[in-house]
């Protein structure tokens, strides 16, 4: 199999890990949930916590299923080898606690991160994302015999939040944009912080330069608020940034996408194929992104998600990958 490397954020993905569309259970609602969900679905969250979303709403998870499913087949149609994470069994479900936070499998993006050849096992806060590494743990382990520097962050334990406490760091994947040897790292107050930011910076060494960026805390992750699908074009919601972009991104070109688009709808987490090709889901609230996309010669391809970003996260949520060149 080729090597495993990844090299931007608008490389040409080749291989990824992809979210399942096998169940999903909602979390306990611990203090990370309470930037999560919004509208109809914060209330659904509460009130079914422990409960699938197949028994809770049938028809709506089918729509659900059948949209990952239709990712899925499109991505590899195009080319793109995909990886499915394997069903959580029943010690899985009861990591780290002995309760049950969740089945979020259809969001593969956050227990781990490709940077160049590293393949970095994180260290997330959110008590059901620190279970995902173990439905992909024989993914992540071949990828050694891939010219890959595998290992994994130190694990945050048990405790819901040891935010401010020195080697208590934190780091989820939609926290993290890959854009060269320049890493950007989303701070909410939610999720990663700046423990997580040293150690990333300690382990990935001088070539790189990793920087927290602000971010408001009704979001959870850097890229609910930014993508960048090439170099010098970003989409972004500029309200979401309480100081500003990064001055790393001072001179592109922004696609700015409205607060409600964004956090209702997942305006900003698109699917970038490479630097020219981009896909973002159906809809008539997705229009204006499609034509800014293509005002910029950019080749878009709309596939339906509203059931899948309805529950909490879209496109770059779902992906995680293992090679983009």
């Amino acid at each position: 199999m080729d090597k495993v490397f990844v090299s931007s954020e608008w490389g040409e993905l080749r291989e990824c890990i992809y979210g399942a569309p096998n169940d999903l259970v909602f979390a306990k609602w611990l203090l990370d949930a309470d930037c999560r969900p919004w509208g109809e679905f914060r209330t659904l969250w509460k009130e079914n916590q422990g409960k699938s979303l197949k028994e809770v709403d049938p028809d709506r998870f089918e729509r659900f299923r059948s949209q990952i499913k239709g990712a899925i087949e499109f991505l590899r149609s195009s080319g793109i080898v995909v990886h499915i994470p394997e069903p959580h069994n029943e010690w899985t479900m009861k990591f780290p606690r002995g309760e049950n936070h969740g089945d979020m499998t259809a969001w593969m993006r956050d227990p781990f991160v490709t940077i160049d050849n590293h393949v970095i096992e994180l260290a997330p806060r959110s008590l059901f994302h620190r279970r995902q590494r173990y439905p992909i743990r024989s993914i992540l382990a071949q990828t050694m015999q891939r010219g890959a520097r595998y290992y994994s962050q130190p694990d945050p334990g048990p405790e819901e939040d040891n935010h401010g406490k020195p080697g208590w760091g934190y780091l989820e994947g939609g926290d993290i944009l890959h854009l060269g040897k320049k890493i950007l790292v989303g701070h909410s107050g939610n999720c990663s912080n700046l423990e997580g930011v040293n150690w990333l910076q300690h382990m990935l060494g001088d070539d790189y330069h990793v920087e927290q960026v602000n971010i408001d805390n009704r979001f959870s992750h850097l890229d609910c608020v930014l993508l960048t699908p090439r170099e010098g074009v970003a989409i972004a919601c500029l309200e979401a940034f309480p100081d500003g972009l990064p001055t790393y991104l001072k001179n592109w070109d922004i696609i700015d996408i409205p607060f409600e688009v964004t956090k209702a709808h997942m305006g900003c987490n698109n699917l970038t194929l490479n630097d020219h090709c981009v896909v973002i889901p159906s809809g008539e609230i997705h229009d204006p992104l499609e034509k800014q996309l293509k005002a910029r010669k950019f080749e878009v391809t709309r596939l339906p998600y509203e059931s899948v970003y309805w529950v909490g996260g879209s496109f770059r949520c779902a992906h995680q990958p293992l090679i983009r060149v």
